[in-house]
């Protein structure tokens, strides 16, 4: 397969039907009515993408629209479309997984791209607490006073204190 490369940053969508993945009796009058039909993404889907297509909000989706037979199923970087045929496709079917594609990706991308921005914000929540911290433990300087008044009546030597002792 040849064009630009994908991220996970971008929409999922499908690319093209895998006209190898098709029954080997279409078009003869073996042919079954409905069959599976692979389909190829522009990028492997993440998990949350997987689980919405193959859930069944996608099933009751495409039961709405008239599809109450088709199967979604998500193998590697397919979609096998089942219990369907190109027939069907062709008719509205492909339109209407486009749109379930594009809605479960616009959903899935923005739950990442809110998820990275909430860790950004703890992470720079993080550094500027440990810059605070870092400030504040530089302000404390660990220097002797010299001054003969500085004491305020404290004993000024180790052996001074041992003596006032109990």
């Amino acid at each position: 397969m040849t064009g630009s490369s994908t991220t996970a940053d971008q929409h999922l969508a499908l690319a093209s039907v895998v006209a190898s993945g098709l029954p080997a009796s279409l078009g003869t009058d073996a042919a079954e009515r409905f069959y599976d039909v692979p389909a190829v993404f522009n990028r492997r889907p993440n998990p949350q993408e997987i689980a919405a297509l193959e859930g069944s909000g996608s099933h009751h989706s495409l039961e709405r629209v008239g599809y109450r037979d088709v199967t979604l199923a998500v193998h590697d970087r397919r979609l096998i479309i089942g219990n369907t045929n190109l027939g069907q496709l062709e008719r509205g079917l492909a339109t209407a997984i486009a749109n379930l594609v594009q809605e479960i990706s616009t959903d899935a991308l923005l739950a990442m791209r809110q998820s990275r921005a909430d860790a950004q914000t703890a992470q720079d929540a993080q550094i500027a607490r440990a810059q605070n911290i870092t400030r504040a433990a530089e302000r404390i300087h660990f220097t002797p006073d010299t001054s003969d008044d500085a004491a305020g009546g404290a004993p000024d030597s180790l052996a001074e204190r041992r003596s006032e002792a109990p």
